[in-house]
């Protein structure tokens, strides 16, 4: 617009403007006053001068955003009302925009200076920084009348929109801040800070700028050292921002409460910055309270004095603690050994024993040769004529049959051990096969017979027979009792169930029998399903539970109640101690195994005894069994439970694997890991086992070794009778009766247990433990009952 020219900062400084030439303004849409300010003699004024304020003329814009101009008197009335550090930035203000014939950019607080001048625009409200074009000009106020005034022009509202709400929320900020000059004189605070420091406030008489200097903010702290520590203070403050123009100074400062006169503490943070209206060096002043970060410091100071005191102290007694710690250690060193002696002596009776296989001694041969060690001629010869024998079992110990036999153990025994360890091999290892010839004759007889009496006849229908004959004997419940109970798993147990099911899960020597007895058929089931849920495999698998309980269910009642030893309960305390051994016994916290083996482990504990019929392999053998025909003499009991368990679980109602979380490839896994571990329950496979899962389930399987004496005692003797009926049974088909299952020779079982300890329980749970230190509550278990075996043994003269 051609009128904005006029006022142009470049307009010609000697041109006199008329009121006439004013009114053009009122087409700029920017708010323009103009401010005249006359002085003339007046005795009763400060100076003998007074100054006296008109405003000839505002424009349009400027009436409809502040309102009409003060008349005189209410303009003086309002100004009267200004403090004395209000009135003297306003004169200079006015000074400075009438120095010189330029004009002059100011950033200003709108509010007093509109509220001053205009009706309509009040003071209150938020702190609204505003950009100012002022310039002098010269009017002529009446005709011939010529006087000095001000045109304001007033950047449009718009345009510091950002600014006004910086300046609200400084004006609400609750952190006292301040802005100085160099000389630390007060130039602007936000509100809390004014509140705090009473400034402008009714009461208040001290000028602005002198109430609250830099130096009376020092001043103000109650430092220990008094004024010399507070002027140090101050001028290391100054020194920083304004000649080594750090980026941020800070300074904690104590001060005192008024109130009580408690040592307090501020934080007292210098900015150095530029002052936006007169762009001179200036710094941002903030004060913060940190007394309760100040106090935590002193205690934490106190606290480090008291170590250090404390550190001292120990130092001064490290030489007689590292003496005593050498001590000790000799102590100890002698109570090892001590402790090794006694454990030599303990089970000396079975070390004698070289459980050495050709595939160990190959390994030691080669070691010492890759070590540098001299090595014996014979014994490479040895090795390999061993090597080279096709007869030579490479898991087997060496000369297992001459060792036992040399060893002064009982033949019977010795026997036993044998045909435990290697079934059907006992003919090549035993030097009289007299027994063996007889057998063989007898077979053919017997192999009819014998098939009715495993695993292809449901045991329920064998309570049936042996009821009708008079001949049920079992401490199990009645057949029909537990078929009636295994039809659901009862929920919810009673409270006492429920104790003995959290017993179960931290207990070595957990009684199975007493769950057995709350629990009548259904035990296996119930404490499978728990060690489950517990465990949180059934939530992390999201395995279908009413599918996993009938399949737990069917499971449970393939297991005959009849047969005293490999029966239900047996199973249900291989689970609890699997169980142990992964939580407790350090298998899953060494992260030896991953949850899914976890699953498959459960699983195998679940299902490694599936339709036992009292009976061993080598019975199935030598009477050319179907099951023994089917797997080909290779353990055909541990092959039948694998084989049916898993057909039952890919039933559709039994299959409670969701697809969802368990991938074809996981399932094969699983099945892998289950089919390993139940295979490795064969004793046959004792000096097989390779993998930490089988060592696992076998050491349950054995678990009864390291139970409570009373527990274990029962039983070996239940196991005993069911050797026992397989002796029978091999007597009434006319085949040699198996060593140790006569029962007509009574006093077997405490001759047995001696030997197998030393050969097979106590080296199988020392291995467990050798690998997972957390499992030795069981090899301690073991140890007892091994003990208390060999002192019966003594005390029979056996």
């Amino acid at each position: 617009m051609a009128q904005t020219s006029n006022i142009s900062p470049g307009d010609r400084p000697d041109r006199v403007w008329s009121l006439a030439d004013l009114e053009l303004l009122h087409e700029v849409e920017k708010p323009i006053i103009v401010v005249v300010t006359s002085t003339h003699d007046d005795p009763s004024s400060p100076g003998g001068v007074r100054a006296t304020t008109d405003v000839p003329f505002q424009n349009a814009t400027c009436v409809k955003q502040y309102g009409l101009k003060r008349p005189r008197e209410e303009y003086e009335r309002v100004l009267s009302g200004w403090t004395e550090e209000q009135s003297l930035r306003r004169r200079r203000f006015l000074a400075a925009v009438t120095e010189g014939k330029e004009a002059k950019e100011f950033w200003l607080d709108i509010r007093p200076l509109m509220h001053l001048f205009c009706q309509g625009y009040a003071k209150e409200g938020p702190m609204r920084i505003t950009k100012f074009l002022s310039k002098p000009i010269q009017l002529e106020t009446s005709p011939g009348c010529v006087e000095t005034a001000a045109m304001h022009i007033i950047e449009p509202e718009q345009a510091s929109i950002a600014d006004s709400r910086v300046c609200a929320m400084h004006d609400r900020d609750p952190i006292h801040t301040m802005l100085y000059d160099s000389k630390g004189v007060l130039l602007s605070a936000n509100k809390a800070a004014m509140t705090a420091f009473h400034i402008d406030t009714p009461g208040s008489h001290m000028p602005y700028a002198e109430a609250l200097t830099i130096k009376r903010l020092f001043d103000a702290g109650a430092y220990p050292g008094g004024q010399e520590e507070a002027d140090r203070a101050y001028h290391e403050a100054m020194h920083a921002v304004f000649t080594d123009q750090v980026d941020c100074h800070r300074h904690s400062q104590p001060f005192s409460r008024k109130k009580d006169g408690k040592v307090r503490w501020a934080m007292l943070e210098m900015w150095p910055m530029l002052d936006p209206v007169s762009q001179s060096a200036a710094v941002l002043v903030k004060t913060s309270n940190i007394t309760q970060m100040k106090l935590l410091e002193l205690e934490l100071a106190g606290r480090q004095d008291s170590l250090q005191r404390h550190n001292e102290e120990l130092e001064q007694d490290s030489v007689a603690m590292q003496a005593e710690a050498r001590k000790l250690q000799r102590e100890a060193n002698s109570l090892a050994r001590r402790l090794e002696a006694v454990m030599h002596d303990k089970l000396k009776d079975r070390t004698s024993f070289d459980a050495a296989t050709p595939i160990d001694k190959t390994l030691e041969y080669l070691q010492n040769a890759i070590m540098g060690r001299a090595q014996d001629v014979q014994e490479a010869v040895d090795l390999y004529n061993m090597l080279s024998d096709s007869d030579t079992n490479l898991r087997q110990p060496i000369g297992m049959a001459n060792q036992l036999f040399q060893e002064g153990m009982d033949s019977d025994v010795a026997r036993s051990m044998l045909q435990l360890l290697q079934g059907n091999e006992l003919r090549k290892s035993e030097p009289d096969a007299a027994e063996t010839a007889a057998q063989e004759a007898a077979a053919p007889a017997a192999q009819l017979a014998s098939w009715k009496t495993v695993a292809h006849m449901d045991w329920r229908e064998q309570v049936e027979e042996q009821a009708s004959a008079g001949d049920v004997a079992t401490t199990s419940p009645p057949a029909t009792a537990a078929a009636e109970s295994l039809a659901v798993i009862p929920a919810p147990v009673t409270l006492a169930v429920e104790r003995m099911l959290q017993d179960a899960s931290t207990n070595w020597q957990f009684d199975i029998f007493a769950l057995a007895d709350a629990t009548p058929g259904y035990t296996l089931s119930l404490l499978t399903f728990h060690v489950m849920k517990q465990s949180g495999l059934v939530q992390e698998f999201s395995l279908d539970e009413p599918k996993l309980q009938a399949y737990l269910q069917q499971i449970e009642q393939g297991y005959n109640p009849l047969i005293p030893y490999h029966n239900s309960v047996h199973v249900a305390s291989v689970v609890q101690i699997t169980h142990m051994l992964l939580t407790r016994g350090g298998v899953m916290k060494s992260n030896a195994m991953t949850r899914l083996q976890q699953l498959a482990t459960y699983i195998a504990a679940f299902i490694h005894d599936f339709q036992h019929g009292g009976v061993n392999n080598d019975f199935l053998i030598k009477t050319f069994h179907p099951l023994a025909m089917t797997y080909n003499d290779i353990s055909p009991l541990e092959n039948h439970h694998l084989a049916s368990a898993l057909v039952l679980l890919h039933q559709p109602q039994h299959l409670f694997l969701s697809k969802e979380r368990v991938s074809a490839e996981q399932v094969g896994t699983m099945r892998g890991v289950t089919i390993s571990e139940v295979l490795g329950t064969d004793m046959k496979k004792h000096f097989d086992i390779t993998s930490r899962f089988q060592m696992l389930l076998k050491c349950a399987d054995i678990g009864h070794l390291a139970a409570a004496p009373a527990l274990h005692q029962r039983w070996a003797y239940q196991l005993e009778e069911e050797f026992f009926r397989q002796g029978d049974q091999e007597r009434g088909l006319g085949l040699p009766v198996s060593p140790l299952m006569d029962r007509n020779l009574r006093g077997g079982m405490t001759k047995s247990q001696v030997g197998f300890f030393s050969i097979v329980g106590i080296p199988q749970f020392k291995a467990m433990t050798d690998l997972f230190e957390d499992a030795k509550p069981m090899l301690e278990g073991v140890l007892e009952n091994y003990h208390r075996w060999e002192a019966a043994a003594a005390a029979a003269g056996l």
